[in-house]
């Protein structure tokens, strides 16, 4: 840090990582009050079905893109440490005049990450799974939404902005703007391995601190950044189960649900 602050080292641009789960639940619409941000769903919540409600009017509302302008409400440890890494760079570039930008991930995936951990990204987990020969374990009843964004547009957009000054002490969504739900992943991976005799298990159990839906607008990296997603999920998905094919993957799946089950986080 004390590098930074004195800049003794000549450091030119700082491009700090940051991440969506600092926003909580995404923006929903309802037709009554507009655009509504919705707390994250308690035990109670979920007792009367799996969608959030309108906080305003209790009427039903719809997910619509999550823009940089959406208040914060991280909700777990790892979502407040984005969050103040997010803060804490721009303050310090803003200060010392360094130029920093803060990128908020979505869900990134791609080779070479780890597929026996299975704190890591949804579609490790359920590739270790699977090629294991395990049921993929699908929380709630599937239908829950994520964000993917390709390692090689996250990349990308990275190497761009060492040339980009007009981004300089700004933030931005880097996803790919296009819901897919957690249920059609482990569908799409268990066809892509082949393994033919094994079917997602849908729990209809909650997690605790699980948001519903929470997908990008990347209009502002668009039109900033000229950010335009080039991978596919379908492609990007591919790639990812070719690597795969040949690495080593344990399933360590059970331990981290006992874990959950332990702590109360999910019921047994």
């Amino acid at each position: 840090m004390d590098c930074l602050v004195n800049n003794k080292h000549n450091v030119e641009k700082i491009i700090v990582a940051t991440s969506m789960t600092s926003y909580g639940e995404g923006n929903y619409r309802c037709k009554k009050c507009g655009i509504v941000r919705p707390e994250i769903r308690t035990e109670d919540d979920v007792k009367t079905g799996w969608e959030p409600r309108c906080p305003l009017c209790d009427h039903d509302i719809v997910p619509v893109p999550t823009d940089e302008g959406a208040t914060l409400n991280a909700h777990s440890i790892y979502a407040l440490t984005k969050m103040v890494q997010e803060e804490m760079i721009l303050n310090i570039g803003k200060t010392f005049r360094i130029p920093s930008v803060a990128l908020r991930l979505f869900n990134v995936f791609g080779p070479r990450q780890s597929l026996s951990n299975p704190y890591t990204g949804v579609t490790a987990i359920f590739i270790s799974r699977i090629k294991n020969n395990h049921e993929p374990v699908v929380f709630e009843d599937g239908f829950q939404t994520r964000d993917f964004i390709s390692v090689h547009d996250a990349v990308r957009v990275m190497e761009d902005l060492l040339e980009t000054e007009s981004a300089h002490y700004e933030l931005f969504n880097i996803g790919s703007g296009k819901p897919i739900t957690i249920a059609d992943i482990a569908q799409k991976i268990i066809d892509a391995l082949g393994k033919k005799d094994i079917q997602p298990k849908i729990t209809g159990k909650f997690r605790k601190g699980d948001i519903r839906h929470c997908y990008a607008d990347i209009q502002r990296a668009q039109k900033i950044l000229r950010f335009n997603p080039k991978v596919s999920f379908d492609d990007g998905l591919k790639e990812l189960i070719t690597w795969a094919q040949n690495s080593e993957s344990e399933d360590h799946f059970d331990r981290a649900a006992q874990e959950l089950i332990d702590k109360k986080l999910v019921e047994s």
